[in-house]
This record gives C-alpha cells, structure tokens and sequence, in this order.
C-alpha cells in the first residue's frame, strides 16, 4: 500500500493538469449553453489517454509525454465540438488557466488584463501624445502599478532610444511580431506581453493571443 500510495503521488502533476483542463472545459458552457460536457465523457476520454500515451520506462519523461497527450488530446476533441469563433477563446482560456494554475499568472495580472486598473490616472499628463492618446497612456501607468516587469514603460515611451521601437509597433498591422525595447523584450512574460498588447494596441488584441498561445503551448 505504502508503494502504491507513492507510485500515485508521483502522478498528481498529470492529476493537475487534468483537474485544470476539466475546470476549463466546464466553464464553456458560460460561453455558449450548447457547450456542455459531462464529467463521464472527460474522464473517459481522460483514461484513454492514460492508455494509449506512449510509454517510458523514466518517470519524468513519462509524466511530460502524458501532460502533454492529455493536452492536446482534449483541445483536439473539444474542439470538434466548438464554434470557429470560439476555439481561440477555448485555447486562451486553456494556456492562461494552466499558467494560472503554475503561478505564472498572479490574480492581479489577470484581474487588471480582465478590468484594467482600479486607480484612476486621469490627472497624469500625457507626455508621450505624439504615439498615445490619454486612454493609452492611463493604462501604461496602470501597467507600472500591477508589476513590477512594467517599471519605467511611461518613461520608455517618451526615451529617446526607444521611440522608435514604440512607434513602429503602434503603426504595425502585426505588433505582436515587433521587438519591444530591450529591457522589456526579455523581462516581461508572454501574457504580460499579452497585456501590454490590451492596453496600447487593443484592436490587435487577437494576434497578440494567437502568439501567447503558440508560445506557451505549440
């Protein structure tokens, strides 16, 4: 018993990632009433998986190959079943809740990416309204709050060096394939990268999904 019992503990990431997978696919149904699974067809689908993934002799490889075989196994069932319209939602929601899950999405990222900032910054002067208007600008001071990866981003719209960075992306039909400035480029998350992208090219929102999406789950 006491062998079993570790033998399962070993698994509990895999556990996790399906208690993850399962919560997302549940909360569909608040998307769209015709989007509902039962908790059956899951862990039938679950177990299969289980089964059929390719087997390894090394613990580690093996838990990784069925994290990932339950990932994509899902995505891919579930989404036979989805609206064009909404897989995109459906695999954001998926790469943000597993990220969540891993504490690589605090609360208050994900609150301010949802509801913007609770603090009211109308009264900062817009010294950048050459590249943003007020809103824009509001929000990057929003962004300074939330973390601390976004430190200085007002003063790096208005620093000589990295204007041009900045300008190319808010002229860009395609800003999630432009470098921010250096010290942003390596500090700042794919999802922070994703709420950045919310606050100053919001119209382009979309491809900056699609991007955080292929980076953190292929």
């Amino acid at each position: 018993m006491k062998r079993i019992d570790e033998t399962r503990e070993s698994y509990r990431p895999v556990a996790i990632r399906g208690s993850v997978l399962y919560f997302v696919i549940a909360d569909l149904s608040l998307v769209n009433a015709m989007y509902q699974y039962s908790l059956e067809f899951f862990t039938r689908l679950f177990r299969t998986r289980m089964e059929r993934a390719e087997a390894s002799d090394v613990l580690d490889k093996r838990l990784q190959i069925l994290i990932e075989d339950v990932t994509r196994s899902f995505y891919v069932n579930i989404c036979r079943g989805l609206f064009e319209v909404d897989k995109l939602l459906y695999s954001f929601l998926t790469a943000s809740s597993i990220l969540k899950r891993d504490e690589q999405i605090q609360g208050v990222e994900w609150n301010f990416f949802l509801r913007g900032s609770p603090t009211d910054f109308r009264d900062r002067e817009n010294l950048a309204s050459d590249l943003v208007d007020d809103k824009v600008w509001q929000g990057l001071h929003g962004l300074e709050e939330c973390h601390i990866n976004f430190k200085d981003i007002c003063n790096s719209f208005t620093d000589i060096a990295d204007k041009p960075l900045w300008r190319t992306l808010m002229n860009s039909e395609a800003p999630q394939n432009c470098s921010l400035p250096p010290i942003y480029e390596d500090r700042l998350t794919n999802f922070q990268k994703t709420m950045l992208s919310n606050v100053i090219r919001r119209s382009k929102l979309i491809g900056s999904i699609k991007e955080f999406v292929r980076a953190e789950l292929g």
